[in-house]
């Protein structure tokens, strides 16, 4: 059933990424994966695909919605020590991935023990890196229920390894309307910075309910 499900969601598996040493040096930033993985998602019928925004307790670099509506997160790593610093996270070292909550709340920061009531996780969760960096990595050092993306110099995604369902749960309407108004707010800041505007009181609001988060 998961497996009819995936291939629904992102197609049948791909070849994977050349991991010879001939595919060459990274030469991909962050913004490149980010839009290779955005029309790879919109290829597959994914909508509300969010760059840089926060649904959870902590800022995702990408957020799709399946048809089905599902979400999936899609973090983006460019080396090796970034995956790392990633990993230390509380979403992954205390379980709210895995678990959908906190396995000690006492060793969560502060700032993601926020008062105000988010979905807790999402339904899948993904890594997206280059294949340079993917290559020669020792697999069983990533989180078992994290999908694996990568991305080659020509742009192509490959999907190393499919992410597992953490639940099903559909988003609700009230968070779709919540990443459109996200969205919504960031053009019009930079429209507003565009013109030298500083007074922005709506984007403010935003960015208040916003504090605390681990943007890191």
């Amino acid at each position: 059933m998961i497996e009819e499900r995936w291939m629904l969601f992102f197609g049948a598996p791909f070849e994977k990424c050349d991991l010879s040493p001939m595919q060459g040096q990274n030469d991909l930033v962050a913004a490149d994966i980010a839009w290779h993985m955005y029309q790879y998602a919109a290829g597959r019928g994914h909508a509300w695909i969010t760059p840089n925004t926060i649904l959870y307790d902590w800022e995702s670099d990408l957020l799709t919605v399946t048809p089905e509506g599902f979400v999936c997160e899609i973090e983006i790593k460019v080396s090796r020590s970034d995956l790392a610093h990633d990993l230390e996270k509380p979403k992954h070292k205390a379980g709210i991935l895995l678990n959908g909550m906190t396995a000690s709340p006492a060793s969560v920061p502060r700032s993601v023990r926020t008062e105000r009531q988010r979905p807790v996780r999402p339904n899948f969760f993904c890594f997206a890196l280059p294949c340079s960096v993917f290559r020669g990595m020792q697999r069983n050092s990533l989180p078992p229920y994290a999908g694996i993306y990568t991305v080659d110099d020509a742009g192509r995604v490959f999907e190393e390894k499919r992410p597992i369902l953490l639940h099903d749960q559909r988003i609700a309407s009230s968070d779709l309307l919540d990443l459109a108004r996200r969205m919504h707010a960031r053009y019009w800041g930079q429209i507003a910075r565009a013109r030298g505007i500083t007074h922005q009181p709506h984007i403010a609001a935003t960015d208040a309910e916003d504090r605390g988060i681990d943007r890191a």
